[in-house]
């Protein structure tokens, strides 16, 4: 089989190929020969989709912790803000006083 023979299977074809390999739908033979390639070939696009699965779920796991460190960043960034208009307000209620004071 040609490179150009092998490109011409679809994404969505080669997805649904490997997904009756991994339901056991029919033999991996018989499936290959449905799709138009070789029972290795097949095997080599269970192997890919499976890797990139465990990929994106480990990438989904550290997405995870990163938005849990943004949202600890984001915590802080509030607290110190508050503690600055608490400083402000204070500063605030001291300069009306003496202004009142004054009059």
């Amino acid at each position: 089989m040609t490179t150009a023979q092998r490109c011409d299977v679809s994404i969505a074809n080669r997805r649904e190929a490997v997904l009756k390999l991994l339901r056991r739908v029919q033999p991996a033979a018989a499936i290959a020969r449905e799709v138009g390639v070789s029972e290795p070939t097949l095997c080599r696009w269970r192997d890919e989709l499976l890797a990139g699965g465990e990929q994106a779920l480990s990438a989904k796991a550290g997405k995870h912790d990163t938005r849990g460190k943004r949202i600890a960043e984001l915590e802080r960034e509030i607290e110190r803000r508050d503690q600055v208009i608490g400083e402000y307000t204070i500063a605030d209620r001291i300069l009306k006083k003496l202004s009142d004071a004054s009059l």
